[in-house]
C-alpha cells in the first residue's frame, strides 16, 4: 500500500530534527509539559502503550511497574528514545509503525497515551479510533496535547497553522476533545492551561466508564 504523502512528511520531518528536538522542547515548552507528564504517569496502569512515544520524554514519570510499549513513525526518534530508557534502566518495547493502523490486538493494553502526536498524524480520528480498539474494556485513554487555544490567542494559532500544517503537518488549532468525543471517547477529566493551548484528557471507551 502506498504511503499516505503526508504521513510521510510527518516522518521526514522528525528524522531531520530527532537529535535537537529535546533542546528545543527544553528551552520552550518542558516546565509547561512536566505538570502534565507528571499526571499522565500517575493515571497510567498496567500494560500501557504509548503513542507517539517520540524521544521518551514521559518516561521517568511512568510508575515502575507499568510495562510501557511506545510506537513512533521515526526511527530516529524511537532512537533517542532507547538511548533514554538505557540511561534510565527501563525495560521498554519499542514499535516503529503508523498510528492510523497500530499493529496491536484489540483489548490488548490497560492504557493509551497520546503525547503530542495528534497535532501532527494527518487522520487523529483514526489514531484515536485505534487507541480505543486496543485498550481493554474499562481501560483508561490519557491525552496530553496543544490544542487550540483560547480567544485571542486562537486566530494566531490559525494563522500559524497555515504554514505549519503544509510543511510539517503541524496544526496549533486542533481542537482535540471535540475530536476525542466524536471518537467515541468518553472524557472524565479536561484540564486545560498556558492560555488553553495545553491540555490533559482523561477519557475511556464510551460504553466502559472506569475513570
Amino acid at each position: 500500500m502506498t504511503e499516505d504523502p503526508r504521513t510521510t512528511r510527518v516522518r521526514r520531518f522528525y528524522e531531520r530534527g530527532a537529535e535537537r528536538y529535546d533542546r528545543g522542547m527544553a528551552l520552550f515548552m518542558d516546565r509547561l509539559l512536566e505538570r502534565g507528564r507528571r499526571r499522565i504517569g500517575e493515571r497510567a496502569s498496567g500494560r500501557v502503550l504509548e503513542v507517539g512515544i517520540g524521544t521518551g520524554a514521559t518516561l521517568p514519570f511512568y510508575d515502575a511497574a507499568v510495562e510501557v510499549v511506545g510506537v513512533d513513525l521515526s526511527p530516529a526518534m524511537l532512537a533517542q528514545c532507547r538511548a533514554r530508557a538505557l540511561e534510565l534502566g527501563r525495560p521498554l518495547e519499542l514499535v516503529e509503525h503508523d498510528a492510523q493502523q497500530l499493529p496491536f490486538e484489540d483489548a490488548s493494553f490497560d492504557t493509551v497515551v497520546f503525547t503530542l502526536c495528534l497535532c501532527t498524524i494527518p487522520d487523529p480520528g483514526r489514531a484515536i479510533g485505534e487507541g480505543l480498539r486496543v485498550v481493554r474494556a474499562g481501560g483508561r485513554l490519557l491525552f496530553l496535547e496543544h490544542v487550540r487555544p483560547f480567544w485571542p490567542l486562537s486566530w494566531i494559532a490559525d494563522a500559524v497553522t497555515l504554514v505549519s500544517g503544509p510543511l510539517s503537518e503541524e496544526h496549533f488549532n486542533r481542537r482535540t476533545e471535540a475530536m476525542a468525543r466524536r471518537a467515541g471517547v468518553e472524557l472524565g477529566e479536561v484540564d486545560r492551561w498556558a492560555f488553553g493551548f495545553l491540555t490533559l484528557m482523561v477519557g475511556c471507551k464510551s460504553n466502559a466508564r472506569s475513570l
